[in-house]
């Protein structure tokens, strides 16, 4: 009996530990609605971000959807190769991402745009995806 009671806290104390450190693993989803400040002509990263999980495997490439178009620049998904940084768990290892990019035009003004982001699994949910994460972004542009 006592060996197993040591089992349950052993394994309760792992999961703890599991949970815990997911969020280093893998950054929270981008907030719902996203303001930046750009100059004119200027290139800017709205949001970046990976997919892995806490036991250091690959989730798959982030999706990307464009909702609404910019009227007073481009925005670009770019799927890149993310090395997680020094003094991180999974530290030197690469998984797959994605930057959001939005380069400003010659015009000053405000532009809205709505994005939606997705991926193909997560490590809570039973599901092979996690849903959309829609995104209203404002981008003053000076």
């Amino acid at each position: 009996m006592d060996t197993t009671k040591s089992a349950m806290r052993a394994l309760a104390l792992v999961a703890c530990a599991l949970i815990g450190s997911a969020a280093q693993a893998q950054a929270a989803y981008p907030e719902a609605n996203i303001e930046v400040n750009v100059g004119v002509g200027q290139k800017v990263a709205l949001w970046v971000q990976s997919n892995y999980n806490v036991l250091c495997r690959s989730l798959g490439q982030p999706t990307f959807e464009l909702n609404s178009t910019p009227s007073l620049g481009e925005i670009a998904p770019e799927w890149i190769d993310y090395t997680v940084p020094a003094g991180q768990r999974c530290e030197a290892m690469r998984f797959p991402g994605m930057v959001v990019w939005y380069r400003a035009g010659p015009s000053p003004g405000i532009d809205i745009v709505v994005w939606t982001v997705g991926f193909p699994r997560e490590l809570t949910s039973r599901v092979p995806s996690s849903g959309s994460h829609r995104v209203t972004t404002t981008i003053v542009v000076h």
